[in-house]
């Protein structure tokens, strides 16, 4: 599974070139798929997660990414939180995926819906492990995605990048339980319908603040 050496200073490894060019910035790392081992490098950054994995993810679709964050959803000693987006939470293989998750256990919170506001995908593919690893880029968790199609993937070790971006994460997972939770839907509920068209509505969006209301 995760490789127990994960190292910042051994992440050449997951390049083509073996390393990465000289002057690189100190805090970041940028893969690109399918030229670059993105798998490999997920696999190895999850693994390391001893205190929080938190996720905004639109395509979840890769066995054993799920495989560790499922070891991780079982150790109470680690928060894990997960927003899907809806649509592609409704796919099959997604479907069977989600089906074993235990959104109850102690440390856990799974949310599946929209963006916030406009009820648009959740578009985003971002993990951050234990506060301190950023994820980001094009890449869905989908062995299409990590090894077949073009996409760009960059890790970052700034806590700062980290802290902004799980403020913007939380925003993101609390719209969602607000949906689910408005919707009287809970994650099996969701999971059920074949596929998104016959999913139930969801409530609609408060107005923003710079509109003015019932408009």
């Amino acid at each position: 599974m995760a490789d127990p050496q994960f190292s910042w200073d051994d992440l050449g490894q997951y390049k083509a070139e073996g390393r990465f060019l000289d002057g690189y910035p100190d805090d970041e790392r940028t893969f690109f798929a399918p030229r670059d081992n993105v798998h490999g490098l997920l696999v190895a950054v999850l693994g390391t997660a001893q205190h929080s994995i938190v996720v905004n993810m639109f395509g979840y679709d890769d066995d054993e990414l799920n495989k560790i964050i499922q070891g991780k959803l079982g150790d109470a000693h680690v928060y894990v939180q997960m927003s899907l987006d809806r649509s592609q939470a409704a796919g099959v293989h997604e479907k069977k995926i989600l089906a074993s998750w235990d959104n109850n256990a102690f440390g856990n919170s799974i949310a599946i819906g929209t963006s916030s506001v406009h009820n648009a995908i959740s578009h985003l593919k971002i993990v951050i492990v234990d506060g301190v690893y950023t994820v980001k880029g094009s890449t869905n968790w989908s062995l299409s995605g990590e090894q077949q199609q073009d996409n760009e993937l960059t890790l970052s070790r700034s806590a700062v990048i980290a802290a902004e971006t799980r403020a913007i994460l939380d925003l993101n997972h609390d719209f969602m339980l607000k949906q689910m939770a408005g919707s009287k839907l809970d994650i099996a509920k969701l999971l059920a319908p074949a596929d998104a068209a016959s999913m139930p509505p969801l409530p609609p969006s408060p107005p923003s603040a710079s509109s003015p209301a019932g408009s």
